[in-house]
């Protein structure tokens, strides 16, 4: 009786051990309770600068408590931006049980052509099970590697993007049947990227003309969702002010883009326009007459006569669009917004808000498209680690910098002149290396 009491109690800590309870994110795994998986959904050949999609799945046969949540992550020389801001829910049949699934979606544009390796992702999880209550806890998911290669056809090519769809609009203000010099027209470009982020346009190239000053007004730049896939708009607006009398070109542009739904490259031909401004006309001298009264007659229809035509003239360049009222107009609202800009800058410094010094600091270069604060800071090694904490701060790592620390790197960050963008900036659209 004996013996067989000690064979029940042994059957009976073989089936406890066997049953019991997995208390961790990895035991479920482990134990197929918890499915995770980070995949790229695009398939290859992956482009240069074309939309590629990581998703990360995470799904369970019992139900979510607080959710899945996936840390943002960067990738060097690439743009890395989350698709949507809460993850997608949905249920599968597996096996005849029902299983929840929740996935989060990124999307990554690399800048250059070869391998990119993505780090793990760090993604917290947490379900409530039946057996085991609420089980919480954080896993490394690993991306497959990518191979990224020049789409086909641009070879060459200097400046090109990538989107499923593209288009440029063009209008001019100011247009006139005749011009004379002062005169002002303004020439509006409208983009729209599908597929892609605003950033991603390249900036019209900068015109230079003998005779024609020309103002270039801060591009405005938005993302927005239109039925679930992002649009990027950037509106331009160049201010072209006639200084001397003669025949003004403005030259014609053509715009490469790669349709990645067709795989071809496609142009867009925006025509030149000519501005014929007359010299300014030079008025006669006024006879001698050789009767006092009737020279001093003449002086008085000669003064009438300018006074009209100077009045006349205020009129109608009063009731055209004064152009230089909107560019000073322009100039005082940039400084106001800088200034605001830096005083939000150091408010979130001093409340160690790192991800919103990022987010300012790339605003304030917005226009320069190709900025990148790794490469603005890589001169100094001060500057380089002030930058780097500030990131990885921003991104949940690390201790966030010191408030002088990023008041001089606000001061560091301005505008890049052009002798130094061109020698130091780190583009957003390098072409294809030879």
């Amino acid at each position: 009786m004996m013996k067989l009491a000690n064979i029940f109690g042994l059957m009976l800590m073989l089936a406890m051990v066997q049953v019991a309870p997995a208390e961790t994110i990895d035991a479920l795994l482990t134990s197929g309770e918890l499915e995770a998986r980070a995949v790229v959904k695009t398939p290859a050949p992956h482009y240069q600068k074309a939309p590629i999609e990581i998703i990360v799945e995470v799904g369970t046969p019992d139900r979510f408590a607080k959710g899945v949540r996936v840390r943002d992550f960067t990738v060097p020389a690439a743009l890395v931006r989350r698709m949507t801001k809460t993850a997608f829910n949905e249920s599968r049949r597996r096996g005849g049980d029902r299983w929840n699934f929740q996935t989060w979606r990124f999307e990554l544009h690399a800048e250059r052509t070869g391998p990119v390796s993505i780090p793990e992702l760090t993604t917290f999880i947490s379900v409530e099970t039946e057996t085991h209550g609420d089980v919480t806890g954080e896993v490394k998911l690993t991306v497959p590697p990518l191979e990224i290669v020049a789409p086909p056809g641009t070879e060459g090519l200097t400046s090109w993007v990538a989107a499923n769809e593209f288009k440029v609009e063009e209008s001019w203000e100011g247009i006139l049947d005749t011009y004379q010099v002062g005169d002002a027209v303004t020439r509006i470009r409208k983009f729209t990227i599908n597929g892609s982020p605003a950033m991603a346009i390249p900036a019209s190239p900068e015109i230079e003309l003998n005779g024609v000053q020309v103002y270039q007004a801060p591009p405005l730049v938005d993302d927005k969702e239109v039925g679930g896939k992002l649009e990027g708009l950037r509106e331009e607006r160049v201010v072209f002010t006639f200084k001397a009398g003669r025949s003004h070109t403005i030259p014609d542009h053509r715009i490469h883009w790669f349709n990645v739904e067709t795989g071809k490259v496609e142009q867009i031909d925006l025509a030149g326009r000519t501005f014929k401004v007359p010299d300014a006309p030079a008025l006669d001298a006024t006879p001698a007459a050789t009767q006092p009264q009737e020279k001093t007659n003449k002086l008085w229809y000669w003064a009438l006569a300018i006074l009209g035509l100077a009045l006349g003239y205020w009129l109608i360049r009063w009731t055209r669009r004064a152009s230089w009222l909107r560019i000073l107009r322009d100039r005082i609202e940039t400084t106001r917004r800088k200034r605001r800009a830096r005083a939000d800058f150091m408010n979130a410094a001093g409340q160690q808000d790192s991800r919103r010094c990022l987010e300012l600091l790339y605003q304030r270069v917005s226009e320069h498209a190709e900025w990148q604060l790794s490469s603005a800071c890589s001169h100094d090694a001060q500057l380089s680690t002030i930058s780097a904490a500030l990131m990885a701060h921003a991104y949940g790592d690390g201790p966030p910098p010191k408030v002088s620390e990023l008041q001089r790197l606000w001061q560091e960050c301005r505008e890049p002149s052009k002798p130094q963008a061109a020698a130091n900036a780190l583009r957003l659209n390098p072409g294809p290396k030879q």
